[in-house]
């Protein structure tokens, strides 16, 4: 008997979610909204939010260990259906010189990346999940992601990192990072990803949001 799957659930909690925070930060500039990302939400903010539909059959950061002793947290797991979703929360850190930059280095991202390939490749398309959640607060999401090659301010896009982005669009070419934009016609629609070097990966990704909601995801199943 056919199943409700892993990003149906996900998606009417996301689209809530967005809701909810619309209500009670709509009316805040960008800057104050910056602050609010930056300094008032974490990861868990918005990882309670996403288990809390799924009451007492959700379990919070459940570790399977793999080989060589490596270790991979689940953020939840929903084990009478046994969903398995990872999250991220892209937000910035501000420096001792009061600057601000990405707080994780891309490598944190394609983990999860490489472990719903590896997951679907198994044969869990529908059980497994990724999803990534920031404010609606900096133009493009390049200020919350290393999406480029190279130091600089204006560094040109990794084609392999943009690929995992179906939902922005280059402005330019060459494409620097602060070249790329939302792509919100395209939200709401599931998008089958285009990687550099798969081939046949069954990996989608739904955007949501659009370019009046102070919060965007993207689940990636």
């Amino acid at each position: 008997m056919k199943q409700p799957s892993i990003s149906q659930y996900l998606l009417s909690t996301c689209l809530y979610t967005i809701d909810e925070l619309n209500e009670q930060y709509r009316n805040l500039s960008s800057e104050q909204l910056k602050i609010i990302a930056n300094e008032k939400f974490n990861e868990m903010d918005i990882t309670v939010r996403l288990g809390y539909p799924f009451k007492q059959m959700v379990h919070y950061t459940v570790g399977d260990t793999k080989k060589k002793g490596s270790k991979v947290n689940h953020d939840l797991y929903v084990e009478p259906k046994d969903f398995k979703v990872e999250i991220k929360y892209l937000k910035n850190w501000k420096s001792n010189v009061g600057t601000y930059s990405n707080s994780k280095e891309w490598s944190e991202y394609q983990k999860d990346f490489d472990w719903l390939a590896e997951e679907i490749e198994k044969g869990f398309k529908h059980k497994r999940a990724f999803v990534i959640g920031w404010f609606n607060c900096v133009d493009t999401i390049s200020r919350y992601l290393q999406l480029g090659i190279g130091k600089g301010n204006k560094p040109i896009v990794s084609e392999e990192r943009i690929a995992y982005l179906p939902f922005m669009r280059k402005t330019k070419v060459p494409t620097h990072t602060t070249d790329l934009i939302y792509n919100y016609d395209c939200a709401y629609e599931p998008i089958l990803l285009n990687l550099i070097g798969e081939h046949n990966l069954d990996m989608n990704c739904i955007f949501l949001g659009n370019k009046d909601d102070v919060f965007h995801f993207a689940i990636y199943y």
